[in-house]
């Protein structure tokens, strides 16, 4: 891994790619995990509840608010996570990139609290009836949550910007 001193060449960016594959590869299928977990849950409660009326029902506020409240935290939290000490001039590639990992699977657990909160809705007894639209409640927070999927380089390429930030 780069040191926070050497200086990045085309030949260490391209070492730096093969060497981080792996760490992107984990949170492609951690995040894959998140989504999977999330979907399984909404589907079997939602088969499973009986309280399911018409759209003229009262809606659940409760579980509406908690859901909508996850989204914009699960956005700002990673940035401040990504942040943390110690700063991104006194880490290691390896450390950036952890930094990263963690930060997005934080994300990804609090869009998933939203996610199974509301799908939780469809089974508690303390909600007499759940309109049929409130299942586009978590199914939009799963959207969500696929949007923010990792995709290839995105990691690497977060982590060679920091380290391309702190140069001379």
């Amino acid at each position: 891994m780069l040191e926070s001193k050497e200086e990045l060449t085309r030949e260490r960016i391209d070492a730096l790619r093969v060497e981080l594959k792996p760490k992107e590869l984990g949170l492609q299928i951690v995040h894959l995990n998140f989504v999977v977990g999330a979907s399984f849950l909404l589907a079997l409660f939602y088969f499973l509840s009986r309280n399911i009326a018409g759209n003229n029902a009262p809606v659940p506020l409760l579980f509406l608010i908690v859901a909508a409240f996850t989204v914009v935290p699960s956005f700002i939290v990673p940035v401040l996570v990504r942040s943390m000490r110690p700063s991104p001039d006194e880490r290691t590639a390896s450390q950036l990139a952890t930094a990263y990992q963690v930060s997005h699977i934080i994300g990804c657990a609090m869009l998933e609290t939203g996610i199974i909160f509301s799908a939780f809705a469809f089974l508690f007894n303390l909600v007499k009836e759940v309109p049929q639209w409130f299942i586009f409640v978590p199914v939009f927070l799963i959207l969500v949550l696929l949007l923010r999927f990792p995709l290839p380089g995105k990691l690497t390429d977060w982590v060679i910007e920091q380290l391309e930030s702190r140069r001379p």
